[in-house]
C-alpha cells in the first residue's frame, strides 16, 4: 500500500455516517506511516442530531402507505398484469430487490433524517392521485403506472418528511424502474439497437470466418433466415444492465464522474453483449439445429448478464488497484 494520502475524504463514524476529514501522511522508512511526519484532523463534530422514531411514526407510515396501495389497487394490479403478460416489461420483478438493497446500504442514515416540509406529502399525494386517474381515464399509460407510485412516496413523505428524499435520493430514483416501457417508447431504442445488432453480428460473423449476409435486420446463413428481431435486439439486456450498473454506482462511494461513464457505457455493453449472444445463434442456426438455437439464444442471456456484472465490477477493482481516485475516501485495510 502507498503510504501518502494527500486530499479531502471522509470518515466513518461507529453509527455509519460520514463525515469530512483532511489526511496529511507521509511514509516512514520501514514502510508505514511516520506519526511524527504525519497530522491527522479530526472530523468535526456534527451538528445533526439523531433523530429518535417511534414506534407510532413507523406504523403510521406503514398505515398510509398501504392505505394509498388499497386507494389504487386497481391500478397496481393492472402494472402486475401487463408485466407478467409481456416479456419485454419483466424487469419490473427484479426491480424491487435493487430498490432494496440502495434503501439497505444507506438504513443508516434514517436516523438523521430531521422531520420538515412534511407538508410536501399530501402535495405529493394529491398529483398521483391525479396522475393515475388521468391516465385511467384517458388511457396514459405512463401517467396511470407512475401515479399509484407518486401516491405511495407521498404518504410516507407525510410522516417522515423530505430529508428522506434527500438522503435516499438513489433508491428513490431507482423507483422509475418499476414503470413498463410503453412499445411506442421501447421502439424509439429498439430500432436503432436491432440494426447496430445486426451489422455487428454480421462483422463478427465474417471475422470467424462464416459466411453471413445481411438484408436489414436479416441474417442468413447457408440457406437459413435468422431475423433480429424484438426478442434479440438486446433491449431487455439494456434495461436489466442499467439496472445492475446504477445499483452498483450508488452502492459504493464512488465520484460523481466514475457513476456519470458507467450509466454512459450502459448502451454499448449492452449491444456488444448481444452480439457476443447473436454469434452462437446464428452459428447454431447454420446446422439446422433450430431447437438448440433456442436453448443457445436464452442460456447466453443469462451469462451475458452475469459477464456484465464482472466486467463493471472487475474495471473497478483494477482502477481501485491502480490507485486511481473514484471514490470520495479510501477504505481502511490491515
Amino acid at each position: 500500500m502507498a503510504n501518502f494520502l494527500l486530499g479531502t475524504h471522509r470518515a466513518v463514524r461507529g453509527d455509519g455516517v460520514f463525515l469530512p476529514v483532511s489526511i496529511i501522511a507521509k511514509s516512514s522508512k520501514s514502510g508505514g506511516l511516520n506519526p511524527s511526519a504525519s497530522e491527522t484532523y479530526a472530523p468535526r463534530r456534527c451538528s445533526v442530531e439523531r433523530v429518535r422514531w417511534t414506534r407510532g411514526q413507523w406504523l403510521l407510515a406503514l398505515g398510509l402507505v398501504l392505505a394509498s396501495v388499497l386507494v389504487t389497487f386497481r391500478g397496481w394490479v393492472e402494472t402486475l398484469h401487463l408485466v407478467l403478460s409481456d416479456e419485454e416489461v419483466q424487469y419490473v420483478l427484479i426491480a424491487p430487490i435493487f430498490i432494496f438493497w440502495l434503501v439497505w446500504v444507506r438504513r443508516a442514515r434514517l436516523a438523521y433524517c430531521r422531520l420538515r416540509h412534511r407538508w410536501i406529502g399530501p402535495v405529493m399525494m394529491g398529483c398521483g392521485w391525479a396522475a393515475w386517474i388521468t391516465g385511467y381515464c384517458y388511457s396514459v399509460p405512463t401517467a396511470m403506472h407512475c401515479g399509484p407510485i407518486m401516491l405511495a412516496v407521498g404518504a410516507l413523505v407525510s410522516v417522515v418528511g423530505t430529508d428522506v428524499l434527500r438522503k435516499f435520493a438513489p433508491a428513490v430514483l431507482a423507483l422509475a424502474f418499476l414503470i413498463p416501457i410503453t412499445p411506442t417508447r421501447r421502439q424509439i431504442i429498439a430500432a436503432p439497437m436491432e440494426r447496430y445488432a445486426a451489422q455487428w453480428t454480421q462483422e463478427t460473423c465474417q471475422l470467424l470466418g462464416m459466411d453471413v449476409k445481411r438484408e436489414g435486420n436479416l441474417l442468413s446463413i447457408h440457406g437459413t433466415q435468422v431475423e433480429v428481431a424484438e426478442a434479440c435486439n438486446g433491449m431487455r439486456q439494456l434495461i436489466a444492465f442499467w439496472m445492475i450498473s446504477y445499483t452498483l454506482a450508488f452502492s459504493q462511494p464512488l465520484r460523481w464522474y466514475m457513476r456519470v461513464l458507467i450509466l454512459l457505457l450502459v448502451p454499448v455493453l449492452a449491444i456488444v453483449s448481444n452480439v457476443m449472444r447473436l454469434v452462437p445463434t446464428v452459428w447454431a442456426y447454420s446446422f439446422g439445429a433450430n431447437e438448440t438455437a433456442h436453448r443457445v439464444h436464452d442460456a447466453m442471456g443469462w451469462l451475458m448478464l452475469a459477464l456484465a456484472f464482472a466486467i463493471i465490477y472487475g474495471t473497478l477493482w483494477a482502477l481501485r488497484w491502480a490507485m486511481v481516485p473514484i471514490q470520495h475516501f479510501q477504505r481502511a485495510s490491515a
